[in-house]
């Protein structure tokens, strides 16, 4: 191994690499963000970022890519997500009234400023060819699905002549639009995870981890050594009152409604368990 080796590192939204991103950013100009518009070139010792496209580098780079990403519980990333989309509608609105887990839920595949992508939807999306995958039918469209799921959410009960969200057929529609995630979470998993190298996980010490692959792959990273480590979602909330909502306070009926929706996920996350899990 030498010095010209690069780290791809695409960076899946709340699995906790942004600890990595504050931890070299700011000290090293080889630590390339993608998101913040860096150029990239062989000088680079570190490409990272929500934006990294998956198989782009390879025709651009002569150094050894080594791609390294980090993946979340599908059960404790779904609550970051909404946990931290609470914390955005107050940077937008201080005075916007906080919006329950469920409401959310039913809402989340087209809520804006954060639509919710599941990680391998996430990885899918990341990679080059995905859009020629789709157009010669190797991957089956979801937007339809999303569409029905979507059209589905209210019904109108005419003997108290109101709307209500009707919870059986929402389940119907997630159990239909599995079969089609299943079959693309499938084409991910073979096409675009193979190429990773190293997968962390949120819940281990992936700073640790971090730094072991750059002492591994000799690319010397100076990082910001001074670095407190907080969840900085549950500090925003708590500066408006509000505490952060944890999976185990849900009832039975929202947890059941949650595991059905994320199943493909739950099987890509434990395909990652297997194969990474140290």
């Amino acid at each position: 191994m030498n010095q010209s080796n690069i780290i791809i590192f695409p960076h899946c939204p709340k699995t906790g690499g942004t600890t990595l991103k504050e931890r070299y950013r700011n000290t090293n100009a080889s630590f390339r963000i993608t998101d913040l518009g860096h150029n990239i070139n062989d000088q680079a010792k570190v490409i990272f970022g929500h934006s990294v496209q998956i198989g782009h580098y390879e025709d651009k780079l002569t150094n050894n890519l080594v791609y390294i990403t980090c993946v979340r519980d599908p059960i404790s990333r779904i609550m970051s997500m909404y946990n931290f989309y609470r914390t955005q509608m107050l940077y937008m609105n201080p005075d916007s009234p906080d919006i329950d887990f469920y409401m959310w839920f039913i809402n989340k595949d087209v809520l804006r400023p954060m639509p919710v992508t599941k990680q391998y939807e996430y990885y899918l999306y990341q990679h080059v060819k995905h859009t020629d995958w789709f157009e010669d039918g190797t991957l089956e469209n979801t937007f339809t699905m999303n569409d029905m799921y979507l059209n589905t959410v209210l019904t109108w009960d005419v003997e108290k002549d109101t709307s209500y969200v009707d919870n059986k057929k929402i389940q119907d529609k997630i159990k239909e639009k599995h079969k089609i995630e299943t079959h693309n979470m499938n084409i991910t998993w073979e096409r675009v995870m193979s190429k990773m190298d190293h997968v962390f996980f949120q819940e281990d010490d992936i700073v640790e981890r971090f730094d072991d692959l750059l002492a591994h792959y000799r690319l010397d990273l100076d990082a910001w050594e001074e670095m407190v480590f907080t969840n900085e979602t549950s500090h925003d909330l708590d500066k408006h009152n509000l505490k952060y909502i944890k999976y185990h306070e849900l009832d039975d009926d929202l947890k059941y409604l949650v595991e059905l929706d994320l199943q493909a996920d739950i099987e890509f996350y434990k395909r990652c368990e297997d194969k990474w899990k140290r």
